[in-house]
Formats: C-alpha cells, structure tokens, sequence
C-alpha cells in the first residue's frame, strides 16, 4: 500500500510539474522559442584575417538600445551584400561562405551577429531580429558609409535569415533580395519537422511566426531563390510556394543533390556566378 501510495504520489507530482510547465509555456511562449528556433554562440574565436580577408570591426545600435557586433569587408563590385545568416553558432561559422562570396562575387560584405549571437547584446526574438536588420542597413546609410545607399545594397539571408531578409526587403528600397532556403512560417516549417503535432498548436506554443508568405506580399524588389533539391530541414516546396507568390523580376535556382546546408559546396563555383550574373543584369536605375 505504502508503495503504491508513493507511486501515485510521484505520478501526481510530475503530472502537477508538466501541467505548471504546458500553463508557462502558453502564457510566455518566448521560453519555447529559445529552445526550437534560436541556438546562439557567444564563443566567437575566428574573424576574417583567418580566411585571409581585410576587414573593419563595427559595432551599432539597434532601436531598442542593443549593441550589435559584425564584420564590413571591402569589395570591388558597385553593391554591398547585408548578410543575414541561419539560427545556430555566428558569424564566425560562415567565414568558409562569406570567403568564397567575396572571391568569386567580389562585392563588399556586411555580416554581423543577431542580438544573442556572437558579441551582440540581448535575447534574440522575432521582433528584435527585425530591428536587428533595420540597424544594419542604417550603418551602411549613415554618414560613416556615404557612398553606400539603398540603391546599391543586396540583402543575401540563409535560413532563418530568409526570414529576416524578406520582412527587410519589404521595408527599404534595395536593389535585390537573395535567399536561400526560405521557409514559408515557423509554424509550417515546425509542421514539416513535428508532423504529429497540429500546425495550430504549434503557431500557439511559439511566438515566433516569422512568416514569409505574408511578407511577401509586400515585396517589390527583385528575387533570388536558392533551395537544395535534398533539402531535409526545409523542404524545397516551400522555397518554390515563395517564389510563386513574389509579383516581381524573380529567379529560381535549385541545387540538385544538395541538403540544406551545403548547396555552395555542391554546386561549386557556379553558385556564386548565378548570384553575380542575377543582380549584375538588374537595371541600376
């Protein structure tokens, strides 16, 4: 009996505990999101000069008051690429990308650290992402960048930086946007991954919606997509559902055989070419 009576009693308890923990979650679903969305590192121990790259340290400041981190790299092309990367590790994770962009493209290079990652102040979220982005392109048009502007700025977003990349494209009038691997919204990419869970719980236990199909509706500057063919995070029909719904100039480029993470590596030098050769035959005007 007594066995029995502790063994209810520990059943009851931790039925009590995931109750109080379901109660939390609901009424603060940014706990979740940490947890599914956002996987940051502050650990940053590589820069640019170990790709062989000159570069400035900037720091800037968002809105909401958080000091960003990034690197500027000087190029030759007449545009800048804002680089907006995916949801784990920084900037120091894509220094292998971000080489072979500058070789092969010859653009200049912004790349910072979202607030969270890397030496970027704060917690990342969904509306701090955003005016994450914002203050990017605010230091390349302010008075320390003069002969950069709107016009000549390409958004380039991975991933989780689709995201970012297309709410910001909608925003400022930049001359392309680029992006690889888009998703459709959180809620139907966590859909995809978690097919047992209903999207309707999922869009209720995260915050984060992040959802392209609405942005880019709003979209009017030209677009890229690069999706792998293999892609088994984000599958490539939501990358071509996007470019479908996008009423502007639009390209569409699949990598056969890549997954997720390595469309660059598989498709060689001819990845980046696509790139240049799509925002190279833009009007400037």
């Amino acid at each position: 009996m007594r066995a029995l009576i502790k063994k209810n009693t520990v059943v009851a308890i931790a039925i009590g505990v995931l109750s109080l923990a379901a109660i939390t979650i609901l009424r603060e679903p940014a706990l979740l999101d940490r947890y599914f969305v956002y996987f940051p590192d502050s650990n940053l121990e590589l820069t640019p000069s170990n790709v062989g790259l000159d570069y400035e340290n900037v720091y800037f400041t968002t809105k909401d008051g958080y000091r960003l981190h990034g690197w500027l790299i000087p190029g030759q092309a007449d545009f800048t690429f804002v680089l907006f990367h995916g949801n784990a590790g920084n900037i120091g994770d894509r220094l292998d990308y971000v080489e072979l962009l500058h070789r092969n493209v010859g653009a200049s290079i912004l790349i910072f650290d979202y607030r969270g990652y890397g030496l970027s102040e704060g917690v990342p979220s969904e509306s701090g992402l955003y005016l994450d982005g914002q203050a990017s392109i605010e230091l390349l048009t302010s008075h320390y960048y003069p002969e950069i502007n709107e016009e000549n700025i390409v958004l380039l977003g991975r991933s989780l930086g689709s995201a970012v990349a297309i709410k910001l494209a909608s925003l400022y009038e930049v001359r392309s946007l680029v992006v690889e691997a888009p998703f459709t919204s959180i809620g139907a990419l966590a859909k995809y991954n978690y097919p047992f869970l209903p999207e309707v719980l999922l869009n209720r236990i995260l915050k984060a919606r992040y959802d392209s199909r609405i942005n880019m509706e709003s979209l009017h500057v030209p677009l890229m997509v690069i999706h792998g063919g293999r892609d088994s995070v984000v599958p490539i029909a939501m990358g071509r559902e996007l470019y479908e719904s996008a009423d502007v100039p639009k390209y569409f480029y699949s990598v056969d055989g890549a997954d997720h993470n390595d469309t660059y590596i598989v498709a060689g030098v001819d990845y980046f070419e696509q790139i240049k050769y799509f925002i190279e035959r833009l009007p400037t005007e």
